[in-house]
């Protein structure tokens, strides 16, 4: 599993935070994944998650959005085809937190020091 979003609201979550906020940037990895044709084909074309995936590709719902009401809320290597999961094997590797460049550009994209909460 590379990311889900119970491994945030487990943490030092913030109190006010709403917990769907977890999802924010594992949606957004999975919004630019899908709009570079790195997903599994299944999450396209499966009768129940077609229309809501053409949805987010043209900016109706956003990638947290259908990561929460299709994905449980978890992102894995079965989500990618082989390409995209070799990419996002190599951008979430990190010995340490297991997030290694995606969060680097996460943080420096967002200027998270400068925010409230990560």
């Amino acid at each position: 599993m590379y990311d889900h979003v119970q491994f945030h609201t487990d943490e030092n979550y913030p109190a006010g935070l709403p917990p769907e906020n977890a999802a924010t940037h594992i949606g957004m990895y999975w919004a630019w994944a899908a709009s570079q044709s790195l997903t599994n084909p299944v999450w396209q074309s499966a009768p129940e998650t077609a229309a809501d995936f053409a949805a987010m590709l043209e900016g109706g719902i956003s990638g947290a959005e259908f990561l929460r009401r299709h994905m449980d809320g978890a992102l894995t290597r079965d989500d990618f085809n082989d390409f995209g999961q070799r990419f996002t094997d190599f951008y979430y590797d990190d010995e340490e937190d297991g997030y290694g460049a995606f969060m680097e550009d996460y943080v420096r994209t967002m200027n998270t020091p400068a925010l409230d909460s990560f």
